[in-house]
């Protein structure tokens, strides 16, 4: 045990004892917010034959950054897949661009439409800011969303 005293949970059934006196306890969040933030496995395309057929029966927006194919599911749920050519630059760099797309989609889930199997491709502009990207890839799901 440590010195330090024991902590009540809010639900008062259970005595948390902390290991260490550095160790913190994490509440989860609730459910809700907990849900709408992530980015499941669930919402992530990842078979070939799926980005195939996004691309050759899906509508498509562009701009400098993106490249956006998006296609209907018999989903409830939009599914995302990536993809990031070597022209972009080291895997490094690759890498950044796939997560700043990735980190847009999720934050933004909630305002982007539904039931949707969403391919972005990234153009050679893409390594700019987060934000230049976030919007981007707004505009352009909605946008072959209508296509669609």
């Amino acid at each position: 045990m440590s010195d330090c005293p024991a902590k009540t949970a809010p639900n008062k059934n259970r005595v948390l004892v902390p290991r260490s006196p550095r160790s913190t306890i994490r509440w989860p969040m609730p459910s809700t917010m907990r849900s709408d933030q992530r980015f499941r496995p669930r919402e992530r395309l990842r078979l070939e034959q799926d980005f195939e057929r996004v691309i050759k029966t899906g509508r498509k927006a562009s701009d400098g950054l993106l490249l956006v194919f998006a296609a209907e599911n018999r989903l409830g749920w939009s599914r995302l897949g990536i993809s990031i050519p070597k022209r972009i630059g080291n895997s490094v760099r690759r890498h950044y661009v796939r997560r700043r797309i990735r980190e847009a989609f999720r934050r933004n889930k909630d305002k982007l439409p539904t039931g949707l199997d969403l391919v972005c491709v990234a153009r050679p502009g893409a390594a700019v800011s987060e934000a230049a990207i976030e919007t981007s890839l707004i505009k352009l799901i909605t946008k072959a969303a209508f296509r669609a």
